[in-house]
């Protein structure tokens, strides 16, 4: 396979981008100036782009070329409290170092990059590839490609699928010495609601990887008062579809009796649209791992039988076509995402040499398609025949 090289000039506006993205540390649907950083460059580059997308105000799609193959790209911008822990100032630089070169190198075809806010599943537009999946907004891309910064090298991708909900208990505030039997005590009931929660990982088939994270958000607001009001943030995992459904089910069983046996009110809030797992396509992650094996670096090549570390919106978007990914080492093995650690290896300047690396691995893998209409054909019966067999 003949390797393409990337562009100093490219690379060096694509670090630039990225740099001004970690700066900015825009955090989920609140991500303006990052978003209209990366269209003001893709419309100097030639791009026609639709922002707002799909009404999303941060949410844009940027399109160059005609006919097919139609070949997408997922940007992310969205950083987290403690900034772009995550990486995400990388994931929008790499789709704009890959759309750009290749929109150079192509003769026929179309190259898409998508601006997807909120991965992280902050504010109005959380999880916003759940509602372009949903809503069939992929049905004339051929096939998808996505990058994610981690402590190693990987093609292809795992994750759970996740929702999360608010339970919101209310009772009756009263004093707590002086007249407890006037009051309805809502932290009791959450409390109930709490430990039976808890306890739903006895009845859950282990190979179905159940996970469970609570935490309260309110409690009350004095230790002499009958708490009135209690909030529980309730967020639920698992490698099955079906088997989270029947969790969420469960939860809001054990939720309405916990609040009926206290004499509570209950309010049941989403606060995450449904993560789907991933569906991996081993044939475009291939094409991602033929650049890595060229240059003689260690991977690791992941399929749907591993179990997940995390949940991801893009996992949605592998559920209605091909998808390949790849993981770019940015740090040492065994650095917490998420962390100020992390955050500090996501600094463009640290991670340029990966990131070009992971460019340069996508856009060889695009070429490749574009070159060799049997690989698009091979990608697209491995995923129908994943979606025949009801994968959940």
């Amino acid at each position: 396979m003949k390797s393409e090289n990337i562009p100093r000039s490219i690379m060096d506006e694509t670090v630039d981008i990225s740099r001004s993205i970690y700066e900015l540390a825009e955090i989920g649907s609140k991500e303006v100036k990052s978003s209209e950083l990366l269209v003001s460059k893709l419309k100097a580059r030639g791009f026609t782009v639709q922002k707002p997308f799909h009404g999303m105000n941060t949410a844009f799609k940027a399109s160059k070329g005609s006919g097919h193959p139609v070949i997408g790209l997922l940007a992310e911008y969205d950083a987290l409290p403690n900034g772009h822990s995550c990486g995400h100032n990388l994931i929008s630089a790499w789709a704009y170092g890959v759309a750009v070169t290749l929109a150079d190198k192509m003769g026929s075809g179309t190259i898409e990059v998508y601006g997807t806010p909120s991965e992280e599943g902050i504010g109005e537009y959380s999880g916003s590839k759940v509602k372009l999946a949903d809503d069939d907004v992929f049905s004339k891309t051929d096939v998808m490609f996505g990058m994610h910064p981690s402590d190693v090298w990987a093609i292809g991708s795992t994750s759970y699928s996740d929702v999360s909900y608010l339970l919101t208990f209310i009772g009756k505030a009263s004093h707590a010495a002086d007249s407890p039997e006037l009051g309805i005590n809502a932290l009791d009931a959450a409390v109930l609601a709490y430990i039976g929660i808890n306890l739903m990982r006895d009845s859950i088939k282990a190979d179905k990887h159940p996970v469970i994270g609570m935490y309260f958000r309110e409690a009350g607001n004095a230790t002499n008062v009958v708490p009135e009001r209690s909030v529980l943030e309730v967020d639920l995992r698992s490698t099955s579809v079906s088997s989270l459904q029947q969790m969420v089910d469960k939860m809001k069983r054990i939720a309405k009796s916990s609040a009926e046996s206290i004499g509570c009110s209950l309010e049941v809030t989403p606060t995450s649209p449904l993560y789907k797992g991933y569906r991996v396509n081993s044939t475009l992650d291939a094409l991602l791992g033929e650049t890595l094996s060229a240059k003689k670096v260690d991977f690791l090549v992941i399929n749907d039988e591993m179990i997940p570390s995390g949940s991801t919106d893009e996992g949605n978007v592998s559920r209605v076509l091909p998808t390949g990914h790849i993981d770019i080492k940015i740090s040492p093995e065994g650095t917490p995402g998420h962390s100020d650690e992390f955050r500090k290896y996501a600094d463009p300047s640290k991670a340029r040499q990966s990131l070009e690396i992971g460019i340069e691995a996508a856009v060889n893998a695009c070429i490749r398609l574009l070159e060799n209409p049997s690989l698009l054909k091979k990608a697209k019966e491995e995923f129908d025949a994943k979606k025949q067999k009801q994968f959940s």
